[in-house]
């Protein structure tokens, strides 16, 4: 029974009758051995939750772009989560514990005056 199952999801997948979009994006980061950031986003079926487990400045900072173009910035606090609907399939994001634009590698933008 499991290798008919497995059989007709290989098929399913292969004529696009499943969500190749599920993944799961891990970020943490530690300094001197305490954990600096630690984020995770778990995206099924089409739905993102965005979980900011723990970071240094009690907030993450959150990024998504697609594409190269930022789609939505939004701010969680530590502990906290969020659900979304409706983001590009193929999203790519950037997580922080510092406020500030960033690039879509994730590099710190600097903002010029009177923009």
């Amino acid at each position: 029974m499991r290798m008919l199952i497995a059989m007709l999801y290989g098929l399913l997948n292969l004529v696009g009758c499943t969500d190749a979009q599920n993944r799961s994006i891990v970020v943490s980061s530690k300094e001197n051995g305490a954990v600096t950031l630690d984020s995770v986003t778990r995206v099924e079926m089409g739905r993102a939750e965005f979980a900011c487990n723990e970071s240094r400045s009690g907030k993450c900072y959150y990024t998504v772009f697609h594409e190269g173009a930022e789609v939505r910035r939004f701010t969680l606090v530590a502990a906290e989560h969020r659900r979304m609907d409706g983001l590009p399939a193929g999203f790519d994001q950037c997580v922080s514990t510092d406020e500030g634009h960033v690039s879509p590698s994730c590099k710190p933008v600097k903002e010029t005056p009177g923009a």
